[in-house]
């Protein structure tokens, strides 16, 4: 498996957002896009024949050189979200390679994840917050471009992405969390609502990594939801 310098980190949260960011981004001419399932034997972690499986995107050109890596991961919980991260992590480490390679973790939360400050995100157009982690280049400087500090009060409800940010504050892996909220805005259907904010974060990342944010993809196919997801007062109660 070859790993390109600019790798994507997506979970498949039971909003649907993160499934739908992946289908979205599209490969620009000269750039190939390939699918295909990725394993990860967790016996180091006392898991014998166990295996954690997700979804592995490549980007690559005309001569094969891959551009950009995206994993999709299942939401999972703990403590199986930290093995697979690490796992992760060690792969994309294990290459060598002649450019840096920074990872970039999207996320999109609830607007019940916000708190106090942070109204004028729910009435005004979405905003897309940035956050570089552990070490920081040019690179990630320009991807937070553009971008608000996240609020104090974010709170991240995905446990692979939570670990993947404590992993790489202390392996000073450069790394950008771009996060905005989700969830229907006053006035707006849940739909239109959830594709702008998709569409924001989409474009952003396309614009920083060479691809292209497809609004199509996204009418297209929809956003599916999880049960749990259509059942937000859930939430209250873990």
């Amino acid at each position: 498996m070859r790993v390109a310098p600019r790798v994507l980190f997506l979970v498949r949260d039971a909003a649907g957002y993160g499934a739908a960011l992946a289908d979205a981004l599209r490969p620009p001419p000269g750039l190939t896009r390939e699918s295909s399932p990725f394993e990860l034997p967790l016996g180091k972690y006392g898991l014998d024949g166990e295996k954690a499986c997700a979804e592995l995107l490549s980007f690559s050109d005309s001569s094969g050189s891959p551009q950009v890596t995206i994993f999709v991961l299942p939401d999972y919980k703990p403590p199986l979200a930290a093995c697979v991260v690490n796992g992760v992590l060690e792969l994309i480490s294990s290459e060598a390679t002649s450019t840096e390679r920074t990872l970039i973790v999207p996320y999109i939360t609830r607007s019940s994840s916000y708190h106090h400050g942070t109204e004028h995100a729910t009435k005004a157009s979405t905003v897309l917050h940035g956050a570089e982690i552990g070490a920081t280049t040019d690179y990630t400087h320009l991807l937070v471009g553009g971008t608000t500090k996240p609020p104090t009060s974010l709170q991240i409800r995905s446990e692979p992405i939570l670990c993947l940010l404590e992993m790489v504050r202390v392996l000073k892996v450069p790394t950008v969390l771009l996060v905005t909220s989700g969830g229907q805005q006053q006035g707006k259907s849940s739909t239109v609502s959830d594709l702008e904010v998709l569409q924001c974060l989409g474009e952003h990342l396309a614009k920083h990594t060479a691809l292209e944010f497809s609004k199509g993809t996204v009418l297209k196919r929809g956003i599916e939801k999880s049960r749990i997801d259509q059942e937000p007062w859930r939430e209250l109660y873990g």
